[in-house]
């Protein structure tokens, strides 16, 4: 039994050469580093094949929870892109409705009638809204609704 304060050793993944050396295995059999080095016959490994494929296989896991907390996070960012760009695309889209709309009132003003333009003065002085002004300019249907692309 271990004492409560010394944690469980670790197997050793690595193979006897590259552990004594102090270099990176690949832990294949023979490893690359051992090929390298022209002794193959001697990368032995400490634990069992079956207990290496294990360790592997805990480091492909641990490499995947990585990939997939990163796309986690590229998919939030991205979200967040999307909703500024739409929350944009609807200012956007707002504006060019108020730019067409001031536009309507302008044309109103200077081609309507004595009659109209001293309505729609008079309203704007009162401090109407300016959507409801412009509802009148469209009812008396006295100028034409300008094109929004131009």
């Amino acid at each position: 039994m271990n004492p409560i304060n010394k944690p469980k050793p670790r197997p050793a993944a690595s193979c006897a050469p590259c552990r004594n050396r102090k270099v990176k295995c690949d832990r294949l059999s023979p490893c690359e580093a051992c090929v390298a080095r022209g002794i193959p016959h001697e990368c032995k490994y400490a634990i069992t094949d079956e207990d290496r494929e294990a360790i592997a296989q805990a480091e492909v896991i641990a490499q995947l929870r990585g990939k997939s907390q990163r796309l986690r996070s590229d998919l939030a960012a991205a979200e967040a892109e999307r909703q500024e760009l739409r929350r944009r695309d609807r200012d956007y889209h707002h504006s060019r409705s108020e730019d067409a709309a001031m536009e309507m009132l302008y044309s109103a003003l200077r081609l309507g009638s004595q009659d109209l333009v001293e309505r729609l003065v008079g309203r704007i002085r009162e401090g109407e809204a300016l959507a409801d002004v412009i509802r009148e300019v469209q009812t008396e249907g006295m100028v034409h609704r300008p094109k929004v692309g131009r």
